[in-house]
């Protein structure tokens, strides 16, 4: 999700303290600005490159112990604004809003790290109306009584029930549409970037990765590569490269294509996740001479235009 979106879950959020939501308010500004701050890791971006930051993000910032200490400095820093607050209140919210961003990031594709490894339940897209919508209620209803705050609670769980429900839904149909052509060892069925009406698969069969597009509301398919696995051991050697470990970590669904000539191998890895403006987002480049070893290798963040270099003792 987007920080603003996140900062209005906040402010959503700080209505169950029960004081009044306003960014005037210390404690409903506290979440508002703890339920941003995990993204801070987006500095890396700033002073180093893509690859640095799409190594680390949605990582350690966005854990418990990293929270703790941000809510902490953003509540000291409120207390020089609303000298009267409540310390221990406002950081308690300003926690809660940390814990809420990496909850939500969990709950989409990408997912984060709330503890030591990153999770995803790949059930919510990067923007979700509904999620909007409950949050504005928090916010600009009038008079919300415990009744209230309890049916809000109820509609969250059940929309992420909901969700898991149509997420498994996909799944079935994916696989009746392609169990009779290819021999299914795997589906990874994820909520597309935006359309939430709209799932991204990819298969793992024996012989292919396929990658592909549903619409649960006209049940329409759209295949957009079909990989032919070639050579697994090839898999194995990217796999011991600096650039094959981080990006494994980074992405769990690669396909490995493979050439060769006189005097090298070339190894080119595609992130079959994120497919958009039609070409997928993400790719690394490894070259090994004849006996494998890594000549050198490149990972390519967001398009094939772009090249970081990463070397090997890196």
């Amino acid at each position: 999700m987007d920080p603003i979106t996140h900062g209005v879950i906040g402010l959503a959020i700080s209505s169950f303290s029960g004081e009044p939501v306003s960014l005037l308010n210390p404690v409903s500004l506290g979440c508002a600005l703890g339920a941003m701050s995990p993204d801070i890791d987006a500095l890396v971006r700033i002073f180093f490159n893509d690859y640095e930051y799409l190594k680390h993000h949605r990582g350690p910032t966005h854990s418990v112990p990293a929270i703790a200490v941000i809510a902490t400095l953003i509540t000291f820093a409120l207390t020089f604004y609303f000298p009267e607050m409540s310390f221990l209140k406002v950081l308690l919210w300003t926690i809660i809003g940390g814990i809420s961003h990496t909850v939500f990031d969990i709950f989409n594709s990408y997912g984060a790290q709330l503890f030591i490894k990153k999770r995803k339940a790949s059930i919510l897209t990067l923007y979700d109306p509904v999620i909007t919508i409950l949050a504005l209620i928090l916010i600009f209803g009038k008079n919300l009584n415990t009744i209230w705050y309890g049916i809000i609670i109820l509609k969250f769980g059940l929309y992420l029930t909901f969700r898991v429900y149509l997420k498994e839904q996909a799944r079935k149909s994916i696989l009746k549409e392609y169990a009779n052509g290819y021999k299914v060892e795997k589906i990874d069925v994820l909520p597309s970037l935006m359309a939430f009406w709209k799932w991204d698969f990819i298969i793992t069969a024996k012989s292919h990765h396929i990658v592909g597009k549903f619409n649960q509301v006209n049940k329409k398919f759209v295949i957009i590569e079909r990989f032919k696995k070639k050579r697994p051991e090839m898999v194995e050697h990217f796999n011991k490269t600096k650039v094959g470990q981080v990006f494994n970590d980074f992405s769990p669904n690669l396909h490995i294509q493979h050439h060769e000539d006189d005097e090298r191998i070339v190894l080119f890895a595609i992130d079959m996740r994120y497919y958009l403006r039609k070409q997928f987002m993400h790719h690394a480049t490894v070259v090994f001479d004849k006996e494998y070893n890594v000549i050198e290798s490149h990972f390519h963040p967001y398009s094939l235009n772009k090249w970081v270099s990463v070397p090997e003792a890196a």
